[in-house]
């Protein structure tokens, strides 16, 4: 099998447009073709090209402007880009998803709350919004979509490149997620109002409320995963839940875990 087998037509489609990045004609600042036109130049759909964009968007190498194009920022290629965790041929476990998750996302929150702008809260108030919509309905697939949006928003609001960059190796990994599976009334209304807290910390620029409700969020659904799907979690879950299920609500909030 070749290289190119190997990869996903995204990550095919950002290779090529790293290739024409690095063309010595193109200097930093210069604007790369329309879409139309770069479609057809690296012969992948507009919508594998957009994709494609967005990841060299995270990796901080094309600078999306809407209504004027796509601007070169960076010529390098970052290590990130040719990381393992990238290849969608490796096959992360939900349990490894979901640790990450519980590390990371706290951290990522808690910088958005004292970083985001006012542009950054409503959006993910619009987001929480269709969220909502998704939820009554049981739209799961959209769910899944708006819980990454929501997530990814968090990660952009923080204005660092390299964090939405982490997010998104994350966040790619579907087995992380309690939300395609088909949940009783009461487990949608709580994981619902998870999301709502978290809003309401970012919003009132409370980073430790934001972080413990994002830790909290998560431990939540591993709950679900693990009694519902089997999953066998980390001893960092385990250990986390069972904190969990015995800290009274006037302790103190767990730890916080530094990256």
């Amino acid at each position: 099998m070749g290289t190119q087998d190997k990869l996903s037509k995204e990550q095919l489609a950002s290779q090529k447009i790293l290739e024409i990045i690095q063309d010595d004609t193109l200097p930093i600042g210069t604007r790369l073709p329309s879409e139309r036109r770069l479609a057809q130049k690296i012969d992948m759909s507009r919508n594998t090209l957009r994709s494609a964009m967005r990841l060299l968007s995270a990796h901080g190498i094309v600078d999306i402007r809407s209504g004027s194009g796509n601007y070169i920022l960076r010529k390098e290629i970052p290590s990130t880009l040719t990381s393992p965790v990238h290849d969608t041929n490796y096959e992360a476990s939900a349990g490894e998803v979901l640790e990450a998750r519980y590390i990371v996302e706290p951290v990522i929150g808690a910088h958005a709350a004292t970083a985001a702008t006012h542009e950054d809260i409503d959006g993910l108030e619009a987001c929480l919004m269709r969220m909502s919509r998704a939820s009554i309905d049981n739209l799961h697939d959209r769910m899944i979509i708006e819980d990454k949006h929501f997530r990814k928003l968090l990660a952009q609001s923080t204005g660092n490149r390299l964090i939405a960059a982490l997010h998104e190796c994350i966040a790619g990994r579907n087995s992380g997620t309690i939300l395609g599976s088909r949940l009783l009334e009461n487990e949608k209304a709580s994981l619902f109002a998870g999301y709502v807290g978290i809003f309401n910390a970012v919003q009132n620029r409370n980073p430790e409320q934001t972080y413990t409700g994002i830790q909290h969020h998560v431990l939540c659904q591993c709950r679900l995963m693990a009694e519902r799907n089997g999953i066998e979690m980390p001893v960092t879950i385990t250990e986390a839940l069972r904190r969990l299920d015995r800290k009274p609500d006037d302790e103190e909030p767990p730890e916080r875990t530094e990256m």
